[in-house]
């Protein structure tokens, strides 16, 4: 009986043959059959052995398959053996041990340079898509570790005191075989490889056994400027309710998910707005812009031919722009109630009414219209296109270094009623610095469509600032009251009430032991802790992932070029406006959300590294119209970084933190 070569083929008894048969890079292989080497000696059986068909000349080595390490495994032990006299050996005893196989699988392989594991998918994090490789090369026993993002950009390498990894093997060998074991399988896969110098070869692959599908997921990014930072409890009781009873609930009345009418839409974590991931999946088949806000386990294979979202026609938009005028014209007649209790409350309930209407087109055009439009788009939008008035003013007045300006200005950096105004003096007051910047606003003109839908979306924003201050104004007054009456401390305390603790203060003139002094000072504390550390990302079957606040520095960090130019500084993460009193012109301000807001702080900046490619993020807008060296798109930035290192960034796509 002669060795068996091993064809490609589709339909055969071993993996090797069928991944041959799908075009994946497998070396030459064998089947040796227990009677092959009967009989023979060590010596005969190195002849055989050499004189195989297809083997490489000069040095090789190779690889015995000794079937799967356990009975519950898909995995192979794989044996590398280094010489064709070690194989030969290997395969006596094996054959002569009791029992022995019938049969085993061998493949021959040149001298390597490297060898690795490539994970298709992030092995421990579910919430990335990135493609992780794992190798050491040859000589040394370090091991390094490559990480691809979702658009092929190599974003971190390990130091090593050896020869880079992904210049010995080329990250475009690696990239190429992830894409073909994407394509492959329908599974995320870690394949074993192994470069000889000139090939990159698969000895083996099977599913990631880390990554199951997530039951449970809960999403903290979801929308553009709405909810992008911490939130009191009294806002989250508030605007988390008007979006679930005008919003999601009938529109999950409409389209017959009927299991999710009792299911929450919201919840509120380490002081942030999370969303129910649930409600994006349902989504997806009709709303491609929902594909970023669930996690990879849950999104569809991307394919060319899937047909754009049609927005809503004309005679919807010149509805939803009627009823933003109607809002508009009731919050601009208001006027704030007398400081008795019950005119107060009715004016409470007034506005809480007005928030409900507006939170139905709010997300009707964040949720929906929005993302549906920007989905594809890979720059961000047009400075302007993202400004209010308001905002664009205060800009200009940093620019000009019009200090009076400043001072006048009735610019909140958040539509939460915590946030006071400019005018009111408040700690991010301290913090406008003028910056001597030329804006460039020559951006390429938006599609019609685009153009028309951005207005509306402007307006509903801006009306929710207004809402917001109104609010404050109201509820502080309410509040001071209750300061002189000694059941608050200080009038700003109304805000970490949740809404039923409010109306037991407000209605019972009594605050709940729920509510106790003791207790809103914890809340205020881990409020103020929770907006400058930020929160993760996902919460998934109650684990978090992403943005854990620093602490795992890493050496490199790469993204997409956005705004060219090199510069120096230390680095600041941005997570919610209560950080930006700690801005001071020339830092590197590292962003994941931002409420365009903001814009007149981040003027100051001496470079912007923002974590997401989102088209609406209003620091990336920036970047572009001020020439501040950036990138975006670096997915990983604001738990890979300390706050304070000093770094350097290129606009052209990489940031180095130095040690």
């Amino acid at each position: 009986m002669s060795i068996e070569t091993l064809p490609a083929d589709e339909h055969g008894g071993e993996n090797v043959q069928r991944w041959a048969a799908r075009g994946l890079p497998v070396p030459p292989g064998w089947r040796i059959h227990r009677a092959d080497v009967a009989g023979l000696g060590h010596e005969a059986l190195i002849r055989r052995l050499g004189a195989l068909p297809g083997l490489f000349a000069g040095d090789r080595y190779w690889v015995l398959h000794q079937g799967t390490m356990n009975e519950s495994s898909q995995r192979e032990s794989l044996l590398n053996l280094d010489s064709d006299d070690a194989l030969a050996a290997a395969l006596g005893a094996l054959f002569r041990r009791e029992p022995a196989p019938a049969q085993v699988v061998v493949q021959a392989l040149p001298r390597q340079r490297a060898a690795g594991v490539l994970f298709t998918r992030h092995p421990l994090r579910q919430d990335l898509s990135h493609m992780v490789v794992e190798g050491v090369v040859d000589g040394g026993a370090e091991r390094q570790r490559l990480i691809f993002d979702e658009a092929g950009r190599l974003v971190y390498h390990s130091d090593s005191e050896r020869e880079a990894l992904e210049q010995v093997v080329g990250g475009e060998r690696l990239l190429a075989l992830g894409e073909q074991l994407r394509t492959l399988f329908d599974r995320p896969q870690a394949g074993e490889w192994v470069f000889d110098g000139d090939t990159l070869w698969l000895l083996q692959t099977l599913p990631v056994g880390s990554l199951p599908v997530p039951r449970e997921v809960w999403v903290r990014r979801a929308a553009p400027a709405l909810f992008n930072q911490a939130v009191t409890p009294l806002w989250y009781t508030l605007a988390g309710r008007w979006l679930k009873t005008r919003f999601w609930t009938p529109l999950a009345a409409r389209r017959g998910w009927t299991d999710l009418a009792r299911v929450e839409p919201y919840r509120r974590q380490h002081s942030h707005l999370y969303r129910n991931g649930e409600f994006f999946r349902r989504l997806l088949p009709d709303h491609p812009g929902a594909v970023d806000k669930v996690p990879p386990a849950w999104q569809p294979p991307a394919t060319d031919n899937d047909p754009p979202a049609s927005p809503p026609g004309r005679w919807r938009r010149a509805r939803m722009g009627l009823e933003l005028a109607w809002l508009a014209r009731q919050l601009g007649r208001w006027r704030d109630p007398a400081t008795d209790r019950e005119r107060l409350w009715r004016g409470l309930m007034a506005l809480d009414r007005l928030g409900e209407r507006l939170a139905r087109l709010d997300g009707e055009l964040s949720y929906l219209i929005l993302p549906d439009l920007l989905a594809g788009r890979r720059r961000p939008l047009p400075l302007a296109a993202l400004l209010d008035e308001g905002e664009a003013d205060a800009l200009r007045a940093v620019l000009a270094g019009d200090q009076a300006a400043l001072d006048a200005s009735p610019l909140r950096p958040g539509a939460d009623p915590v946030h006071a105004p400019l005018r009111e003096k408040p700690a991010q007051w301290g913090s406008l610095r003028p910056a001597r910047r030329t804006l460039d606003l020559a951006e390429p003109a938006l599609p019609a469509t685009l153009e028309r839908w951005l207005v509306p979306w402007r307006r509903a924003r801006r009306l929710r600032f207004e809402l917001g201050e109104r609010l404050r104004r109201l509820l502080r007054a309410g509040a001071a009251v209750r300061v002189n009456e000694g059941l608050l401390a200080h009038p700003d305390d109304v805000f970490f009430l949740y809404f039923d603790e409010l109306w037991a203060l407000w209605m019972e003139r009594r605050l709940p032991a729920s509510a106790a002094g003791e207790v809103l000072g914890q809340r205020k504390l881990r409020y103020l802790e929770d907006a400058h550390a930020g929160a993760p990302d996902w919460k998934m079957d109650r684990i978090g992932f992403g943005f854990g606040g620093g602490g795992r520095p890493s050496p490199v960090l790469r993204g997409s070029g956005l705004c060219p130019g090199r510069v120096e500084g230390p680095l600041r993460r941005l997570c919610s406006a209560w950080g930006l009193n700690r801005l001071q012109p020339g830092d590197i301000i590292v962003v994941d959300q931002v409420d365009p807001s903001w814009v007149p702080w981040l003027a100051q900046a001496g470079g912007l590294v923002i974590a997401g490619r989102d088209p609406c993020n209003a620091a990336a807008a920036l970047a572009v119209a001020a020439g501040i060296p950036a990138v975006w798109g670096v997915s990983d930035v604001m738990h890979s970084v300390v706050d304070g290192q000093e770094a350097e960034l290129d606009g052209e796509g990489e940031l180095k933190v130095k040690s």
